[in-house]
């Protein structure tokens, strides 16, 4: 689900642009988003994904500390993607992995400078056709995913907000905690310090986060001083 989030995140930046360049970078991310699109478990493990969240959020239905209101809408929004993906038929990938001007694209991109307007003169026509053109065949290709990017953006949301963050500290830069036998599907680490990044490993016994400083010349470093951020564990 982050992947796919981080795909339509960039696929959409590039196509909301008229430079014909970022619409071959839009070009690019529709192959990767149909890789994905081509699993074929995707669709079982949103529905499933679904119908957890579902049951945990009737579980509220009588509880007086919730907004009712918003919950129903919640529940209705969760049946209503749900709905979409049930519906689609066939590998929302068809469109994309069926084309012959995108496979004659694709063979290309791994070979430098493959995409030159000697190598693709019908491609280089495309690029330099009016931005509403390119646009609109973009979308052609991206419109039987749609339901997927729904679905993706619901579910994380949903997720991200389950969990309430706390102020915590990584000591010489690293930083422990035991589970306590809760299960727990997303961590979430927010640092104001931008010159650092984290590494996280997870397992039922330990949750383990190492912050790091960096570097573009070297390998990076481990940040040895003491490190406040906020730390948000997620479950259903």
């Amino acid at each position: 689900m982050l992947r796919l989030e981080y795909l339509f995140a960039r696929f959409n930046h590039f196509l909301r642009s008229d430079d014909p360049e970022l619409h071959h970078n839009a070009i690019s991310m529709l192959f990767d988003l149909g890789d994905i699109g081509a699993r074929g478990d995707i669709k079982s493990l949103l529905l499933k994904e679904f119908e957890r969240q579902k049951y945990a959020l009737n579980g509220l239905k009588s509880s007086q500390k919730v907004d009712q209101e918003a919950l129903s809408q919640t529940l209705s929004e969760i049946d209503a993607v749900a709905s979409k993906i049930n519906q689609s038929a066939g590998r929302p990938n068809l469109v994309i992995s069926e084309s012959e001007w995108l496979n004659g694209i694709r063979t290309r991109l791994n070979i430098p400078g493959g995409t030159s307007p000697i190598d693709l003169p019908s491609y280089h026509a495309w690029k330099n056709s009016p931005s509403t053109e390119r646009r609109t065949l973009l979308d052609n290709f991206i419109r039987p995913l749609l339901p997927w990017q729904d679905a993706c953006q619901l579910f994380l949301r949903l997720l991200r907000q389950s969990g309430e963050a706390k102020d915590v500290v990584a000591h010489s830069g690293s930083f422990q905690q035991a589970p306590s036998g809760k299960v727990y599907q997303l961590m979430r680490i927010a640092v104001e310090d931008d010159t650092l990044f984290s590494e996280i490993s997870a397992n039922k016994y330990l949750l383990s986060v190492r912050f790091m400083q960096c570097d573009r010349d070297k390998k990076a470093q481990p940040a040895n001083k003491d490190v406040p951020f906020k730390l948000t564990l997620c479950q259903f």
